[in-house]
């Protein structure tokens, strides 16, 4: 399909072009104002490892908790990865039917979430922990498995004003899960039709190999007419 935006929801770090990149976070907001960031690092109110990720300054910030800045009918895909499961399961579903509208007919979503039955396996002995990162090797299966459902192991660092912003936000703790069979149903539910379960890189949308960089569970589904 031509014409139409591709449209890249909770981007974080990765932007490549080809794309519009949407993120509420705080590097996102700093990555605009590049003196406020370093006078924040020198000052320590944010934790300095968090200033050393470099991030786009044209992502565009907007929450996606409220509609999305797009006409109806104006994008013709929109790939979201690790971002839904940490919304609470209404707003997820209402960002759903966000999406559904903005899309063109014949447009695609992909949604990429935590395998978190894949976690609760290896936690198990069940099957082998694949593609961990550096900092859950050699962990306790137990501590692997908190680590990998994203509970918090210490307090988050930083100035009272960086607390007071992760609180405010909530955006940083998984608040849903979902397996495949779950995920298509509220697919299904917002509107889209051939929702299906593929593989990590396996896509309609052209392009997906600059922007997925992380395994899950890959859903991808049409919006019809």
């Amino acid at each position: 399909m031509n014409g139409g935006i591709k449209l890249h929801l909770g981007c974080g770090s990765i932007t490549p072009a080809g794309w519009v990149h949407m993120d509420v976070s705080w590097n996102a907001w700093l990555a605009r104002y590049p003196v406020f960031r370093r006078f924040l690092a020198v000052f320590g109110t944010v934790p300095r490892e968090q200033l050393r990720v470099p991030w786009n300054s044209n992502i565009l910030i907007r929450d996606v908790r409220r509609p999305l800045p797009f006409p109806d009918r104006s994008v013709r895909a929109v790939y979201t990865s690790h971002m839904l499961d940490f919304l609470y399961l209404s707003e997820g579903k209402r960002l759903l039917k966000e999406c559904h509208r903005v899309l063109k007919p014949q447009g695609i979503i992909r949604v990429v979430v935590e395998d978190l039955s894949a976690a609760v396996q290896e936690y198990l002995g069940e099957r082998t922990a694949l593609d961990l990162p550096e900092e859950l090797k050699g962990l306790p299966p137990m501590d692997r498995l908190m680590m990998r459902i994203l509970l918090r192991p210490e307090p988050v660092r930083g100035s009272t004003l960086y607390r007071s912003y992760h609180k405010l936000k909530d955006l940083h703790r998984r608040k849903w899960g979902y397996d495949a069979q779950s995920l298509i149903h509220h697919l299904q539910e917002a509107g889209f039709t051939h929702v299906s379960q593929r593989a990590f890189l396996d896509s309609r949308i052209d392009g997906i190999v600059e922007i997925e960089k992380k395994s899950g569970i890959f859903v991808e589904g049409i919006k019809p007419g």
